[in-house]
């Protein structure tokens, strides 16, 4: 009976047990079940509405929302003011006021980058121009000589050692004019330049006045007193004889010494009173030993003139014009190296 007794009790609280779990179980299923009948729902509802429509949704929101805050901003007076002072930008510090050293010390660093900056500047803008200059673009072409008569214009383009596409502002001017005086014809030289690719080369020339001899040649003398040409070839100019030059500096370019150059002078004031009179083509030698008594040789007059120094030329040649007139045939010499004012002109015939 017992074991009977006990196998029921037994069976009986398993059955209990069984009840109650169940129970249990029914009760947590219906709490979850709203919970996840919801889930179900909104995955549901989500996956019906396409996204272009909640973004837009949510797009309109967001518009709504500004257009709120700014009623609301607009409603607060402070609002501009508080917008306006974000805008503004902050006023700088005042700075504390500098001592005088410090001063003087900020207006010279000031001036000193003004310097450097200036400088810079004018260095860069020059370095330019110099660039420019010596391009290319300023390369000669083109060598024009005017004012020669007696040098050729070759000639004188090859002395200026001139080249043809130098750059012309490498050429010295004054190098080039010592390299055409050279030529001792030449007298003044000048060059300009023709931008951008020429040169003027201007001249002028020296011409023979007189002839000196010298051994078997003749040397062609300027008014200037420089040698131009040594030659055989006599010209149709008056024969300066009597000079003191020594021969060693008789060569071409070179001039005459100190004493004859001042002769040289006062036999161009004789040739000028004989042009004005008229007498000048008539003199084919002068002969300058003794300044005090030029010998002038009439050739053509077969007559030779005392003429002494160079004072009352005028006069003596009136006294020469005159006595040629009434001596017209006669050989001799004309003398009016005397007193002209007591005795006057003397002529002696050739005996």
């Amino acid at each position: 009976m017992s074991r009977t007794a006990n196998e029921k009790l037994k069976q009986k609280s398993t059955k209990d047990n069984n009840t109650f779990n169940l129970d249990n179980e029914i009760i947590i299923g219906l709490k979850t079940m709203p919970n996840q009948m919801k889930k179900s729902k909104q995955n549901k509802t989500k996956k019906q509405i396409p996204s272009s429509k909640r973004k837009r949704a949510s797009k309109n929101k967001r518009i709504v929302n500004e257009k709120k805050r700014s009623k609301e901003q607009k409603n607060d007076p402070n609002w501009e003011i508080e917008e306006k002072k974000q805008y503004q930008t902050p006023r700088p510090k005042k700075n504390k006021k500098l001592t005088q050293k410090q001063e003087l010390a900020r207006k010279k660093r000031k001036a000193i980058l003004r310097i450097l900056k200036w400088t810079t500047l004018l260095g860069i803008l020059t370095a330019g121009i110099i660039y420019f200059l010596l391009s290319p673009f300023f390369a000669i072409k083109a060598i024009t000589v005017e004012g020669n008569q007696k040098i050729s214009q070759e000639e004188i383009i090859s002395l200026s050692q001139i080249q043809l596409e130098e750059n012309t502002f490498r050429m010295r001017k004054d190098t080039v004019k010592q390299q055409i005086k050279q030529n001792a014809y030449i007298d003044t030289v000048s060059i300009k330049r023709r931008l951008p690719d020429g040169i003027a080369i201007t001249v002028t020339e020296r011409t023979p006045s007189f002839i000196l001899t010298f051994a078997n040649a003749y040397i062609y003398l300027s008014s200037q007193g420089y040698l131009l040409e040594i030659t055989d070839k006599p010209l149709d100019l008056p024969i300066i004889t009597g000079y003191q030059t020594v021969e060693e500096d008789l060569k071409a370019g070179n001039r005459l010494c100190k004493e004859d150059l001042q002769k040289l002078g006062e036999v161009l004031q004789i040739m000028e009173s004989a042009n004005s009179n008229k007498i000048a083509n008539l003199i084919t030698k002068i002969n300058i030993e003794n300044k005090n008594d030029y010998l002038l040789e009439l050739a053509s007059e077969k007559k030779t003139v005392h003429l002494g120094d160079t004072s009352q030329l005028s006069t003596k040649m009136l006294y020469i014009i005159k006595i040629l007139e009434e001596e017209k045939k006669n050989e001799g010499e004309i003398l009016v190296n005397t007193d002209l004012n007591n005795k006057g002109a003397i002529f002696r015939e050739k005996v």
